[in-house]
């Protein structure tokens, strides 16, 4: 059991048996990566429970990681669903209210929550904490929460038998390949024409293709990648799978590469080989620090000084050559493609 004994910033110790609500709303891959903080958490304080908040769509794969006692689904606004959520917090009977979200509307959440120990980064209300610096009372606590030396999201068994026959017709040597950018359109996604170029190659040379993603966008440019190559390898996934399945199939594939998008996360998170194509240098704010993750940025290849660079800009060229380094040296680390 742990001692409740000085935090190192005057915050105790969490105890065995204490009740732990963890609380990230936002993009999924912002949810998955602080239930990688959550991993973190567990793994230094593993008798205590932790319930973990986020958006309902996000909960059924957050229910079966087994570092996760208790999931909410809920919403920070608008307001009646803020009640709602609120609620749901008070019956729980928490001693600790753990955000990642520097958002008001949270910060008030942790306010009447009814937790004894509040500990956020908000840059708004931040008085409604009582420990207003997350990354320094994880770091007293001896939790480095960006550490990713081991894969955070484990897929569920069930989930990799569904994915084993929806890939059974492809090769062994398997892409993951995430062509969505969420809600974000022109920024941050390659564009077909780009992954036609760097995949006909691999094409040729017999390599799978699972292609995903979400929503009309992503499906346009998947239809093209598959007129254009006209490949029997390819399986086109997009807008068909949900995110605890997509675990699954990422977990069977040989490497993912993928656009600043909440799917590339989750492959990362799984513990395949991943390439990020990035508009800037992101990874380390966005907690994509994984020894077994790389990113290629537009950014790097364009004379632009500030701003965002459309990842368009991004020629196939170096996403090509640091493929062909990436996947023939590195080891994977997820439990499903030893």
């Amino acid at each position: 059991m742990n001692k409740e004994v000085s935090g190192g910033i005057g915050a105790p110790l969490p105890r065995s048996g204490d009740r732990v609500l963890w609380v990230r709303f936002w993009a999924f891959g912002d949810a998955i990566e602080t239930a990688a903080d959550a991993f973190n958490f567990k793994r230094r304080f593993p008798d205590t429970h932790l319930t973990f908040l986020s958006h309902p769509e996000y909960t059924d794969l957050l229910r079966i990681q087994p570092y996760i006692d208790d999931v909410i689904g809920g919403r920070k606004k608008p307001f009646a669903e803020w009640r709602l959520t609120l609620a749901k917090i008070r019956s729980g009977n928490y001693k600790w209210f753990v955000a990642d979200q520097r958002g008001g509307h949270t910060a008030v959440l942790a306010a009447f929550s009814g937790a004894a120990y509040r500990v956020g980064s908000a840059s708004l209300f931040p008085f409604m904490y009582c420990y207003n610096i997350a990354p320094e009372w994880f770091s007293s606590h001896g939790i480095d929460i960006s550490e990713r030396s081991l894969p955070s999201i484990l897929p569920d068994e069930g989930d990799v038998r569904a994915a084993r026959l929806l890939l059974e017709d492809l090769p062994e040597r398997r892409l993951f390949l995430l062509i969505g950018a969420g809600n974000d359109g022109t920024q941050k996604m390659w564009p077909a024409e780009r992954w036609v170029e760097f995949l006909r190659p691999l094409a040729d040379d017999g390599w799978g293709m699972v292609l995903n993603g979400f929503g009309p966008m992503e499906e346009e440019i998947a239809a093209h990648i598959e007129s254009s190559l006209r490949s029997k390898n390819i399986l086109n996934l997009v807008s068909k799978l949900s995110f605890r399945v997509n675990a699954a199939v990422a977990g069977l594939c040989s490497i993912a590469v993928g656009n600043d998008t909440g799917l590339t996360h989750l492959a990362a998170l799984v513990g395949i080989p991943t390439i990020g194509l990035f508009s800037r240098s992101t990874s380390r704010s966005r907690g994509l620090r994984m020894p077994w993750f790389r990113e290629i940025c537009a950014a790097d290849f364009v004379n632009a000084r500030k701003g965002e660079i459309p990842l368009k800009l991004l020629p196939a060229e170096p996403v090509a050559r640091a493929f062909e380094e990436f996947a023939n040296t590195f080891p994977r680390v997820n439990r499903l493609m030893r």
